[in-house]
């Protein structure tokens, strides 16, 4: 049974931006359609969840809180990320919007959310549905709204939000989370969109897909860009005493800074002909022989130095 609280004054954290806010019978009715109670009615240590965040396997999202009030969310091997501030929460990525990704975020935190991303891939965008606006660079909004198959694209239609808001972020964009800054740093290279995310209070870096202890795909755009990345690596690499870590989007998290400096050193080798070749591509989640059509196919390569590895043409 829920606890029965009742308060003189509208608890609500959102304030203005809650449509609800001052009116608590409604609250609470709203809450009741979505399977949970509010704040104020939930019972210390309970957890609620909702059958569209099960299948036949368990539940399709994990958790786990590394750092205090930051959160890995996970949908198989793609990460999202939640900053938990003083007032609000900054959701990093939002994998393919399967199940009910606002429904799990909301068992986590009751700040407002916002909602920014690393790049435009559909792997990171496709829960972006689920709210009402979303934070990303000029490039990445290109691709957001472009799912990866027909199935995909029919799914995210019948979404909350199949036309939601999109904000342009830049380098000059901060997000102020009450007791945490998140600092953006555009770092185009794997998607010509793509930033990272450096937050005060976890002093973690997040990366996207653009570095990562698998492997970073630079065959998907038009023509390689091994020399923005070695600049974009350089860029990381200066303002290293600002982060501790780096969160990727796949592949393990999180992983040490020294990648950073492989990527750098891996760049460099690659823009003089003189890196390392393994004998095929295969990786951690990448297989040893691409197609013959599609993205993943053609002539690709796979260069190595350290604890860095490029898939390239």
């Amino acid at each position: 049974m829920y606890k029965d609280v009742k308060r003189d004054n509208c608890p609500c954290v959102r304030k203005e931006e809650c449509e609800r806010h001052g009116n608590c019978e409604a609250c609470v009715a709203s809450h009741r359609e979505r399977g949970y109670p509010p704040s104020c009615q939930r019972e210390e240590g309970a957890i609620y969840r909702n059958e569209s965040n099960i299948n036949e396997r368990g539940y399709i999202y994990g958790k786990w809180m590394g750092k205090d009030d930051t959160w890995t969310i996970s949908f198989g091997n793609v990460y999202c990320y939640l900053l938990v501030g003083s007032e609000k929460a900054l959701l990093i990525d939002t994998a393919y919007g399967e199940g009910d990704l606002r429904r799990f975020v909301e068992e986590i935190t009751d700040k407002p959310v916002i909602v920014a991303n690393t790049h435009g891939h559909f792997d990171h965008t496709g829960g972006n549905f689920w709210w009402k606006e979303a934070y990303m660079s000029a490039e990445a909004a290109k691709d957001a709204k472009k799912a990866f198959s027909e199935e995909m694209q029919k799914r995210l239609e019948s979404m909350p939000y199949p036309d939601y808001k999109i904000n342009i972020i830049d380098e000059n964009t901060v997000f102020d989370l009450g007791n945490r800054t998140v600092k953006v740093v555009p770092i185009p290279a794997h998607h010509p969109g793509s930033v990272a995310f450096i937050d005060s209070a976890s002093r973690y870096l997040f990366t996207g897909d653009e570095l990562e202890s698998g492997q970073v795909l630079m065959f998907l755009t038009e023509t390689p860009q091994i020399e923005a990345h070695k600049n974009n690596m350089e860029k990381l690499l200066s303002m290293s005493d600002l982060y501790d870590a780096v969160c990727p989007s796949h592949n393990g998290t999180p992983i040490n800074k020294k990648y950073v400096s492989d990527f750098y050193e891996l760049d460099k080798q690659l823009l003089a002909g003189t890196q390392t070749d393994m004998p095929n591509t295969a990786g951690f989640g990448f297989p040893p022989k691409v197609g013959e059509s599609g993205p993943f196919s053609g002539d690709i390569k796979r260069a190595q130095y350290g604890g860095a590895s490029i898939c390239y043409k």
